[in-house]
């Protein structure tokens, strides 16, 4: 009898354990800061893999006794949204009923407004009541929340994932002078801030007219180190897979680096039964994915304008030299300042990223670079 073996690689949810890889030196470096009441800001493109890395990070820090807390705004558009994702972090704490009880009981503003149950199983479980809506109730509820998590340890670190978040809401820099004024008084309290939109995570943090002014330490997430590659075909190995180096790479350079990507692939790979893995099975596999996504791909296409899409068309094919006077009258395009209106447009809807520049184009979603090219190609020149 055959015993399935069980695919060495995960995509999709952060990755923890043995399908994380390891990044020691940053993991120290963001260790030593927070250990010194440094606050941090992780800046990198989504996907890069800032969650799997805060969650490996925090499970070392637990270790070693310290109260680690994971709020993910990516999707909050309202006070009251970013309260519910405080809720949603203090629930995950599911060993901890007695704490949260002790932590619920000690701020009687909570009371009317939050409920607090415990099910069959001995969880708890904390929610907004169905009177609570007022923003007057959110603001206070906020404030008392994160004041109050200090109490819970002496040693405790918060990280907000998808910080900027925080500066698109339309409160005149409330909730940002907010968590400002508690990271200043709460002295057992680290806050691990991460995101994705770097502009303006540096205005918040460069600008001398917004709270959050020179008050975090900037990290820039680093791409993947060449080792990255070798640590991949040891995972397949694990499959009795074998796989080339160079496959790797270029997987790499195909999806930027975008270490959820590699593992996406990988797994298929894996899954089909492959035995040998080099470049014509990962374009293969590539192209088999993105059109598993066409339709998604097709709508967010069919929401641009159609300079726009041309623009796309170009960058996904031609990549870099896209100003060049051949190009822009070859797809068609009215002049070099249509092609830079486009771009910046583009980058504003976040389908390029903002690391895009004259020199090199960037797409937010590597995929849907692929996935453009797959269906376009490359225009004959005239």
């Amino acid at each position: 009898m055959v015993i399935a073996r069980p695919n060495p690689f995960k995509f999709g949810d952060p990755v923890e354990g043995e399908y994380y890889y390891p990044r020691p030196e940053l993991t120290q470096s963001v260790r030593q800061f927070l250990e010194n009441r440094i606050h941090v800001t992780l800046i990198g493109p989504r996907r890069f893999g800032k969650t799997s890395f805060i969650l490996d990070l925090f499970h070392s820090l637990e270790e070693k006794g310290t109260t680690c807390f994971f709020v993910d705004i990516f999707n909050v558009t309202s006070h009251r949204d970013f309260l519910q994702q405080i809720l949603r972090a203090l629930r995950a704490k599911k060993k901890w009923n007695q704490r949260l009880k002790e932590w619920f009981a000690s701020i009687p503003r909570l009371k009317p407004k939050i409920s607090w149950e415990t099910d069959e199983n001995g969880e708890m479980n904390l929610s907004l009541t169905p009177e609570f809506s007022a923003e007057k109730d959110s603001k206070e509820m906020i404030q008392d929340s994160i004041a109050a998590l200090g109490s819970l340890d002496k040693r405790v670190i918060v990280a907000i994932d998808e910080f900027q978040t925080i500066a698109e809401l339309e409160d005149q820099g409330w909730l940002e002078a907010t968590l400002r004024t508690q990271m200043q008084q709460l002295k057992n309290v680290s806050f691990l801030f991460s995101g994705s939109r770097k502009s303006i995570i540096q205005d918040m943090l460069n600008n001398p007219s917004r709270p959050f002014y020179r008050s975090c330490q900037p990290v820039e997430f680093p791409p993947l180190d060449d080792e990255f590659s070798e640590w991949i075909v040891q995972r397949f190995k694990l499959s009795e897979v074998e796989c080339e180096l160079e496959a790797v790479e270029d997987l790499r350079s195909l999806v930027q680096d975008t270490p959820n990507y590699v593992q996406m692939t990988c797994y298929h790979l894996v899954a089909q039964g492959v035995q040998r893995v080099d470049r014509r099975t990962i374009r293969e596999a590539l192209r088999t994915i993105v059109k598993q996504n066409s339709y998604a791909y097709q709508t967010l296409l069919n929401s641009l304008t159609p300079l726009q899409q041309r623009v796309l068309r170009l960058a996904a094919v031609e990549s870099e030299g896209i100003f060049s006077k051949e190009l822009i009258s070859r797809y068609e395009l009215s002049s070099g300042p249509a092609v830079a209106s486009a771009v910046k447009s583009l980058k504003q809807k976040q389908v390029l990223d903002e690391g895009t520049a004259k020199g090199k184009v960037l797409f937010d979603d590597p995929l849907f670079a692929i996935w453009l090219k797959t269906e376009f190609g490359p225009l004959e020149k005239p």
